[in-house]
C-alpha cells in the first residue's frame, strides 16, 4: 500500500485539494488572471534579460542576432542559465501587440543601445 499525501488548496481556510498550481479547482480560477499575468510578467522579464544579454554580447550586431534566433524558432538564452522556448517568445510578443515579422521589425529598429550601457 502506497501513501501518497493529499495537498490542500493554499487559498486562506479552503480544505479542498489541490488539483492545479496549488489551488483547488474553484481557487484555481479565481486567481487564474493573477495566475496568467504573474506568468506573463516572469516571461517579459526573462525577453529583457535575453534582449540585454545579446545587446551586450554583440554590441555592434544584435539586430540581426535576435532577429536570426527569433526566426529559427531555437530556444533563447538569456544568459543567467534558463531558456525561452519560442512559443514563449511570441507569445509575449503577441501579448504586447505585435503579430507578425512587419511588427517585429518595428521593434528592433526602435532598439537602442544606451551610451552608459554596459
Amino acid at each position: 500500500m502506497s501513501s501518497t499525501k493529499i495537498r490542500i488548496c493554499t487559498e486562506p481556510d479552503c480544505k479542498n485539494v489541490q488539483t492545479t498550481k496549488g489551488y483547488c479547482r474553484l481557487h484555481y480560477l479565481k486567481n487564474w488572471k493573477m495566475l496568467k499575468d504573474e506568468a506573463r510578467r516572469k516571461a517579459s522579464e526573462r525577453l529583457n534579460r535575453y534582449v540585454e544579454g545579446i545587446c551586450k554580447k554583440f554590441p555592434d550586431r544584435y539586430l540581426e542576432v535576435i532577429r536570426k534566433d527569433i526566426r529559427e524558432k531555437s530556444s533563447f538564452d538569456d544568459g543567467s542559465g534558463e531558456t525561452m522556448t519560442h512559443d514563449e517568445v511570441e507569445g509575449i510578443l503577441e501579448d504586447l501587440g505585435y503579430r507578425d515579422d512587419e511588427s517585429l521589425d518595428r521593434i528592433l529598429t526602435q532598439i537602442k543601445i544606451d551610451k552608459d550601457f554596459s
